[in-house]
């Protein structure tokens, strides 16, 4: 008996202990190392926001890492071009998980080219995919596994910016939107919140070929409707195009914008045409002197030499703050498991770029408000005080 005895806790122990090192040795885990993996579009017309976010995420890990990483590892950040494809996401995926073998996917861009790769990454390989730079409420109801945000989703940006409206007292609204589903959903959330906030208001909204450059025959399209003001969910050479086109048509028709194009992409495209538009913006203005901010500036100016201060590189500083601090309160073993319960964690966790964020099981959305923003003389300046876009503010 006491030989079996003997044998069965020799036995434990040894199984103890290499479940201990097995989960030590978790995918893209080592004692000196932690690797993340991220799809941007760093071609295409997209890229004008894919390569600044890339900056800015980059800009952040880089200094964690010489400042000695996160408990004395440093972070390899692999990214991939997806040139804002599904198929092109799908493939980088692949390559990530399957053979760089990365801990988790953190600010991937793009909503439908995302989504496309979920089907591999979350339900098959069960990876993390955190503070994507994309998103729609579809993704978080029911909550999935693995996948936590902290951006506002574009259903509620769009339903904002649509409250706004109405709050300036617009009657006659005109919503133009995309027309692949990432745009469209955002468009109908708009229209929704004009009405609910105002059901004597009028609206109407049309739907736009992703990626027109003549918007020519739509802004006459949109002076024939005679709108009081026009919300617009689209890319940002698309904002620029239809505001040049209204004020060559000597329409001062006021421009409303989701987050995404709050950005000095607008005004650098649009110049005078783009003047006073509004918008709702993820992040503080990126000129502010915090010192959460000059520690962006200082970090982009010394990574990112040839990126100017803007509002996507901060968003994804600030994406990459998050990340790093789940990484910091995340128990050993490092792995998946541990890393996603590092997010669970963070409650009012204040990053200084967005918002306070709080995760748990049941709240995969870290945060729900924004800034009301306007571009006066080519700056974007707040409006206002934040806004919780869950609320009726």
């Amino acid at each position: 008996m006491k030989t079996w005895a003997g044998a069965a806790a020799l036995l434990a122990g040894m199984l103890l202990t290499g479940a201990h090192a097995l989960a030590q040795v978790g995918p893209g885990v080592t004692d000196k190392e932690i690797k993340l993996g991220s799809w941007q579009p760093l071609s295409g017309p997209v890229s004008i926001y894919g390569v600044p976010v890339r900056a800015g995420a980059d800009a952040y890990f880089n200094m964690i890492n010489d400042q000695g990483g996160v408990k004395g590892r440093k972070i390899k950040f692999i990214v991939e071009d997806n040139a804002f494809n599904p198929q092109r996401t799908v493939a980088a995926a692949r390559k990530l998980i399957g053979s760089d073998e990365v801990l988790a996917i953190a600010v991937g861009f793009g909503t439908g080219p995302s989504a496309a790769a979920f089907p591999y990454v979350l339900q098959q390989e069960k990876v993390p995919f955190v503070t994507p730079y994309a998103g729609a409420e579809d993704w978080y109801t029911p909550p999935r596994p693995g996948l936590l945000s902290a951006q506002v989703l574009y259903e509620n940006q769009a339903a904002a910016v649509g409250r706004w409206a109405v709050k300036d007292g617009r009657k006659n609204i005109l919503v133009i939107h995309s027309d692949p589903a990432a745009y469209h959903k955002p468009g109908e959330s708009a229209v929704a919140a004009i009405r609910k906030a105002d059901a004597s208001a009028k609206v109407e909204a049309i739907s736009v070929k992703w990626g027109t450059q003549d918007y020519a025959p739509i802004a006459l399209d949109a002076l024939r409707r005679a709108p009081d003001a026009i919300i617009q969910i689209a890319v940002v050479q698309e904002v620029s195009a239809l505001a040049k086109e209204l004020r060559q048509q000597n329409s001062q028709i006021p421009i409303y914008t989701y987050s995404p194009n709050v950005t000095q992409s607008l005004p650098l495209l649009g110049g005078a045409a783009v003047e006073g538009v509004k918008g709702v913006s993820w992040t503080v203005p990126a000129s502010l002197d915090t010192p959460a901010l000059k520690e962006y500036r200082a970090a982009l100016a010394k990574y990112a030499p040839d990126q100017k201060p803007d509002f996507d590189s901060l968003l994804s500083f600030g994406f990459a703050k998050v990340v790093v601090e789940a990484l910091r309160r995340a128990d050993e073993p490092l792995n998946r498991a541990t890393f996603i319960e590092g997010f669970y964690k963070l409650k009012d966790y204040d990053s200084g770029v967005l918002p306070p964020v709080t995760f748990a099981p049941d709240r995969p959305l870290g945060l729900t408000t924004l800034q009301r923003v306007v571009l006066k003389n080519g700056v974007w300046e707040a409006v206002g005080e934040p806004i919780d876009t869950t609320a009726e503010w």
